[in-house]
C-alpha cells in the first residue's frame, strides 16, 4: 500500500501519521491521522470492526478509542473493518489500512451503538470468512457497546465474550490476556470469565457485574482522529465531555447503563481541543455528552472556546439548563442550528418519562434565538408513550405552531422536527411497558404531519424499526437463528420480515407488557441503576394514571 506521510506526532505512545492513501475500499479515498506502525513477526493484530459502512464508523468515538488505543500498545497493531453496504450480498472483508482478510485477525472487536446494526455483524463476519457461530471458529469475537452492556443475551451464541463494561477498564485487561494467550482461545475466555464486565457465554451463565472507571482519562481519548480528506467531508475533532447522566429521563437508556456520571476535567478538554485542531487541521469541535450543560464547568468552557476561535456543534439541549448567557455563547460559536428536546407537548406525559416540559421557556428560547443569528431551529419528539392518544400527537403540532409564530422559524430550512418512537428499553423504568403497535404509530406520524403541513421538515422514525428494535433488545439467546436468516437474507426491512416468516418465532410477544417481579433475559447484568429502576417505574405509572399501561 503506497503512502507518504506528510506530518508526524507521538500520541499516547502511538505513531500517528497523516498521511495520504488510497483505501482498499469504495467507502474512502484519502484519510487523514491513520496509525503507522512497523509490524513484527509475534505481534497480535486485532481488528476493530464496525457493522456499518464507513461514514458511520468514523464518527464513532469509541472505534478511534479502540484503533488509538490498541496502536499505542507494544506488540500490538489494530485495523478497521467496515461493511460496504447496509443491504444485500457483501463483498469479502477486508482492512481499510492493508487489505488483510478479516479471518487472519485472531481477535476481533466489534462496537455496537445501534440493535439493528446485530445483523450487520454477522453479515461483517460471514464476509471475512469467519463463522457467525462462537462455538464453531478458533477467532475470538469480542462485542461491546450500550445494547451489549443493557443486554448481552441476544448474541450471546454469536460472540465468545460480551462486554458489559466500558473501554478503560476492559480493554486493558483483555488485551493483557489475548497476548499470554495468542491463539489459544480456551485460555483466552477462561480468563476473562473471572474478570469483572466480561460474560463469556461458553463459560458460564452467571450475573455478571458492570465495569467502569472512576474518572475519564486522557489515554483512552485520541486527539488526533482518523476522518477524510476529502473537501466535502468537514473535519472536526470530537471530544466527550462527560459519560452519564444525573436526570434519569425514564426512557433513556444510556443515562441509567453509564452511571456513576463523570465530568472530564475542563483543563484535559481543552487539551484535546488544542492538540486536535492542530492534528485534524480544523477548528471545528463535536462535544459530545447526553448533557452538554450539565458540566460543573460548562460556562467556562463555552466561553474559554468561544473565545480561542473554535466552532463547535452539540447535541440536543436541555431547556432547564440553557440560559440566555449560554444560548448567546453558542450562537457565537459557528452553530447555525440550535437543537432542543422537548419530547412530548403534553404535560401528564413529560411527568411521565422524567423530562419537565418548559413551555413558555421554549418560546422564549425559540424566538431568542432567532434574533441572535440562529438559522435552523431543530426540534426532537417521541410518539407511542404509554397513555398518548391522538390528541397528544395533536397538541405537538400545536406547540410547533405556537414555536414557528413567535420565533420566524418556518418551513423545511428553518423548522425541522426529528420523530422517534418509544422503545421500551432494557435497564430503564419504562423497560415493563408495552410498545405501541406499527399501525398506531404509523397513523400518529401521519397525523403530525398532515396538521403542519409545510410549517416544518418531519422526519420519522420508521415504525417498522422501532419493532425491530424492541425485539433485538428485549430478547436473548432464542434469537441467534433469525440473526443468522436475516444476515442470509441480505439484511435490512425486506430481510427481516423474510426471516421472521421463516421462523417459528412469535416476535409480538417481544412488544409486550412485562411483569416487573419477573427474569428477562438482561436480570443477569447488576448496573448501578439497577436497584431504583421498579421504584421509578411506580412513580411513572402514578403520574400517568389511568391510562398507565394502554394507548387510548
Amino acid at each position: 500500500m503506497a503512502s507518504s506521510s506528510v506530518d508526524r506526532e507521538e500520541t499516547g505512545g502511538s505513531r500517528i501519521a497523516q498521511r495520504r492513501r488510497r483505501g482498499s475500499g469504495t467507502q474512502l479515498a484519502r484519510e487523514i491521522n491513520v496509525a503507522t506502525k512497523p509490524v513484527k513477526r509475534g505481534d497480535l493484530g486485532v481488528a476493530v470492526a464496525y457493522p456499518s459502512i464507513y461514514e458511520a464508523a468514523v464518527k464513532s468515538l469509541s472505534v478511534q478509542m479502540l484503533y488509538f488505543y490498541l496502536n499505542s500498545l507494544e506488540g500490538v497493531f489494530a485495523e478497521r473493518f467496515v461493511l460496504r453496504k447496509l443491504t444485500g450480498s457483501e463483498p469479502p472483508a477486508r482492512s481499510l489500512e492493508g487489505g488483510r482478510p478479516l479471518r487472519d485477525f485472531w481477535l476481533i472487536l466489534f462496537s455496537i451503538h445501534y440493535e439493528p446494526d446485530y445483523v450487520n455483524l454477522v453479515r461483517l463476519l460471514t464476509a471475512g470468512g469467519v463463522s457467525p457461530l462462537a462455538r464453531e471458529r478458533e477467532q475470538v469475537v469480542v462485542v461491546g457497546g450500550p445494547p451489549v452492556i443493557a443486554n448481552p443475551e441476544p448474541l450471546s451464541e454469536i460472540a465468545d465474550v460480551l462486554v458489559v463494561g466500558e473501554i478503560e477498564s476492559t480493554v486493558p485487561k483483555l488485551v493483557e490476556g489475548a497476548v499470554a494467550h495468542t491463539g489459544d482461545k480456551r485460555s483466552l475466555l477462561d480468563e476473562l470469565r473471572a474478570e469483572e464486565g466480561f460474560y463469556v457465554p461458553s463459560r458460564s451463565d452467571e450475573r455478571v457485574h458492570y465495569s467502569y472507571p472512576s474518572s475519564l482519562s486522557l489515554e483512552f481519548h485520541p486527539a488526533a482522529q482518523v476522518q477524510p480528506e476529502d473537501g466535502e467531508w468537514r473535519r472536526t475533532t470530537m471530544i466527550e465531555l462527560s459519560r452519564g447522566c444525573t436526570r434519569g429521563c425514564r426512557f433513556c437508556m444510556e443515562g441509567h447503563i453509564f452511571l456513576p456520571k463523570r465530568d472530564r476535567p475542563l483543563e484535559d478538554i481543552l487539551l484535546l481541543a488544542e492538540r486536535g485542531s492542530r492534528a485534524n487541521s480544523s477548528m471545528h469541535l463535536t462535544l459530545i455528552s447526553l448533557s452538554v450543560l450539565d458540566h460543573p464547568r460548562a460556562d467556562e468552557m463555552l466561553e474559554n472556546l468561544v473565545e480561542s476561535g473554535y466552532e463547535f456543534s452539540i447535541p440536543s439541549l436541555r431547556l432547564e439548563a440553557l440560559t440566555d448567557e449560554r444560548l448567546e455563547l453558542l450562537a457565537r460559536s459557528g452553530q447555525r442550528t440550535l437543537v432542543l428536546a422537548p419530547e412530548t407537548a403534553s404535560v401528564q406525559l413529560a411527568k411521565a418519562i422524567g423530562k419537565p416540559l418548559l413551555r413558555e421557556r421554549l418560546l422564549d428560547v425559540a424566538a431568542k434565538a432567532r434574533k441572535i443569528g440562529f438559522k435552523a431551529l431543530k426540534l426532537y419528539f417521541m410518539v407511542g408513550l404509554p397513555g398518548e392518544g391522538e390528541v397528544h400527537v395533536k397538541s405537538v403540532a400545536e406547540l410547533v405552531k405556537e414555536v414557528a409564530e413567535v420565533s420566524g422559524f418556518k418551513g423545511s430550512r428553518e423548522l425541522k422536527l426529528s420523530v422517534s418512537v418509544f422503545v421500551p428499553k432494557p435497564q430503564t423504568p419504562m423497560q415493563w411497558f408495552g410498545m405501541d403497535e406499527p399501525e398506531r404509530v404509523a397513523r400518529k406520524l401521519w397525523l403530525l404531519k398532515r396538521e403542519l403541513g409545510g410549517l416544518a421538515e418531519v422526519r420519522p422514525y420508521k415504525p417498522a424499526w422501532a419493532s425491530v428494535q424492541c425485539v433485538l433488545s428485549r430478547g436473548g439467546r432464542e434469537l441467534t437463528k433469525l440473526l443468522l436468516v436475516w444476515a442470509a437474507a441480505g439484511g435490512g426491512l425486506g430481510g427481516w420480515r423474510r426471516a421472521v416468516k421463516s421462523s417459528s418465532l412469535d416476535v409480538g410477544r417481544y412488544k409486550a407488557p412485562l411483569e416487573p417481579g419477573g427474569e428477562h433475559p438482561w436480570s443477569k447484568v447488576t448496573l448501578p441503576a439497577r436497584d431504583r429502576l421498579a421504584r421509578e417505574y411506580a412513580l411513572c405509572l402514578m403520574q400517568l394514571g389511568s391510562h398507565s399501561m394502554g394507548y387510548p
